[in-house]
């Protein structure tokens, strides 16, 4: 597969630890040209051809791993960790935020309650911020950013 978003020794694992995809394994065999196709536009997300969204896709997941396993499981945010990716990556929201702000984030996105948020739980802060910034952006589209 050339090189891509992953190592070579991750490409073609599935599932990966924590990823859920109901009813999408190896086994079921309509899902192998899916698992197929998935694999390739993992791999087309590290390209420097790839396009904006397919960019940003590649930035979120990046971003995760980037601070996820520095202390404990290396596939989930532990709360410095959090902490860390929100001061670093998202400045303008940490910039606001307590301890006591913080904890109730956590407590938030930690739907499983294991102390730690996992892939999916990030992804779905990433979510609501994304429909908060489209809500904001509605009622004040002379603030939307323009490509120039």
């Amino acid at each position: 597969m050339g090189a891509g978003a992953f190592p070579p020794e991750q490409r073609g694992r599935w599932p990966r630890r924590g990823y859920k995809c109901p009813g999408l394994t190896p086994a079921s065999p309509p899902a192998l040209p899916v698992l197929r196709w998935f694999l390739r536009f993992l791999d087309s997300l590290a390209s420097p051809m790839a396009c904006p969204l397919e960019q940003a896709l590649a930035v979120m997941v990046a971003t995760f791993h980037k601070y996820s396993g520095k202390e404990g499981d290396k596939y989930k945010l532990s709360k410095t960790e959090l902490k860390e990716l929100l001061t670093k990556e998202l400045p303008s929201f940490s910039g606001q935020t307590s301890e006591a702000s913080l904890q109730q984030l956590m407590s938030h996105l930690d739907c499983n309650s294991d102390s730690e948020v996992d892939f999916q739980e990030y992804v779905t802060f990433l979510a609501c911020m994304a429909m908060i910034c489209n809500d904001f952006f509605q009622d004040y589209p002379d603030k939307m950013p323009r490509r120039k």
